[in-house]
């Protein structure tokens, strides 16, 4: 956590405040960062300031830097949230898929379990009984949900159990193979919808306090696509060096399909 003192002025925020904050002028006022530290602020200010100077913006830098790290803020607990669900959902999978190959696995078969630290390097039980006896022990304790809920997140136990968690019932194998096959899909949508609500929250302030506008009938400017562009990658949302169309057209693109849920 990391206290940010920033002096916007306040009488070009008039969209974002009540009427009676509007007329404070330039005003101290401190910012608590859950999400971003002190390097990350300064690196961020800095570059936000040498962006804005491109464009001839640089008076606006404190209210620009004051609002995206408000608007971070708020974005930010959903940003973490649709990573920590897919990264759940790989849990319950490869949990899953492990226990499913225990379960499925034929007496006559040789079995065994390798331990794989790195591509290099493997280390194996090759006797079948010692592998499936601690295979055994491995889906007792789940089944009997003996297992850290910090290691394994609480979402293995309702994906394994359903919607009652608390049961002693023994894990259903049906229910094991359909988790093992699912495909768990990145949150990438719902990660540029998040992008185009921040984006179109700063919007406004430059539509009325800065010369990039966007012109009747539409929703998004060059100017504007490129300094949201390069707000996404210094924020670390967007990498740059991975997208391959050009940054003006990567957010009109985003814009077309995200942006009317902000703007009706």
């Amino acid at each position: 956590m990391y206290t940010a003192t920033l002096f916007p002025d306040f009488t070009r925020l008039t969209s974002y405040l009540n009427d009676s904050n509007s007329n404070n002028g330039v005003q101290s006022v401190n910012i608590i960062l859950e999400y971003i530290g002190e390097e990350n602020f300064e690196r961020i200010s800095t570059k936000l300031r040498v962006e804005l100077e491109k464009i001839h913006l640089e008076e606006h830098h404190n209210e620009l830097l004051y609002l995206l790290l408000l608007k971070n803020e708020q974005i930010r607990v959903r940003y973490d949230a649709y990573w920590q669900n897919y990264n759940d959902d790989l849990t319950s999978k490869e949990v899953a898929k492990f226990l499913l190959t225990f379960k499925e696995s034929k007496p006559t078969e040789h079995f065994q379990l390798v331990a794989k630290p790195s591509l290099s390097s493997s280390s194996a039980i090759k006797d079948t009984a010692i592998a499936k006896w601690m295979c055994e022990v491995l889906y007792n304790r789940i089944e009997t949900k003996e297992f850290p809920l910090g290691l394994f997140g609480e979402k293995l136990v309702y994906d394994l159990f359903g919607n009652d968690p608390q049961s002693d019932n023994p894990i259903d194998i049906d229910r094991l193979r359909t988790i093992a096959n699912r495909s768990p899909k990145l949150p990438t949508v719902r990660l540029k919808k998040l992008y185009v609500e921040l984006c179109c929250y700063l919007q406004p302030y430059l539509n009325e306090q800065t010369h990039i506008k966007v012109q009747t009938g539409t929703i998004l400017s060059d100017q504007q696509a490129n300094l949201f562009f390069e707000i996404l990658e210094m924020i670390g949302y967007i990498d740059g060096g991975k997208i391959t169309s050009e940054p003006k057209d990567y957010m009109h693109s985003m814009f077309s399909k995200h942006a009317k849920l902000y703007n009706s």
